[in-house]
């Protein structure tokens, strides 16, 4: 059996993974490293890591095809993804979140903003896993969430979901009808309040989450933030 590999790094143009790596390591974390793009899939194949950093532009390969490869061989369950591109334009952010990244970094990236979201991505690893029912807690007896599969039961309608999304509607789920505002999430989903997460990057998962399971069971509070029920007209 292959050794444990807690975070995998996939290096594109301009680099800075060898200091990223190296702060991943002062972490106690074991970090493999991957120059070809192409060896990503059976990279995460076989060390199933907690989390996948990687570059926009790879060589001979974009990040975005890698992610849709990843969906497509349903090796998502095993990690989070996170992108990281020399460009901040909110198009391209929006554009890695739609298509499944967790979160988004511009580089180059502050060596103490990295180390407090790598522990934040790493913390969404030790929710307890198996299926839920949200009745048990007082909640509602149709909302099922199936943490092992990352998948949402509504009324027996099953939504498969991406990390984030998950982590996301689980915790709205939990109190429906509860206003989460944005900060929360960020503390809660994230681990961070501040400024490191920014607010665009919840409202594209919540965007997306719509787009899976409907607008009905998503709630906006404009300026506050969000919550979670049933029988919304809109």
């Amino acid at each position: 059996m292959p050794p444990l590999t807690e975070v995998v790094c996939v290096k594109g143009k301009n680099s800075q993974f060898s200091q990223l790596s190296k702060l991943i390591e002062s972490e106690q974390l074991t970090v493999e490293c991957i120059e070809n793009a192409d060896d990503v899939i059976s990279a995460i194949q076989r060390r199933k890591p907690l989390l996948v950093i990687m570059d926009l532009q790879l060589d001979g390969k974009d990040a975005i095809d890698l992610l849709k490869e990843m969906d497509q061989k349903g090796l998502r369950r095993y990690c989070s993804v996170v992108i990281l591109s020399d460009r901040s334009e909110n198009y391209v952010e929006i554009t890695a979140l739609n298509s499944g990244a967790d979160d988004f970094l511009v580089k180059p990236v502050n060596k103490r903003v990295f180390i407090s979201r790598l522990r934040a991505w790493l913390r969404s690893h030790s929710a307890a896993r198996g299926a839920v029912n949200l009745a048990e807690n007082g909640g509602m007896a149709e909302i099922i969430l199936d943490r092992d599969k990352f998948m949402l039961v509504v009324k027996g309608d099953e939504f498969l979901l991406q990390r984030k999304e998950f982590e996301i509607i689980s915790l709205l789920a939990s109190k429906p009808k509860k206003v989460f505002s944005r900060e929360e999430i960020k503390e809660l989903v994230w681990g961070n309040p501040n400024h490191m997460v920014r607010n665009r990057t919840i409202d594209v998962h919540i965007r997306n989450l719509r787009v899976k399971i409907g607008r009905e069971y998503i709630k906006t509070f404009k300026g506050v933030g969000y919550s979670f029920e049933t029988g919304l007209s809109n």
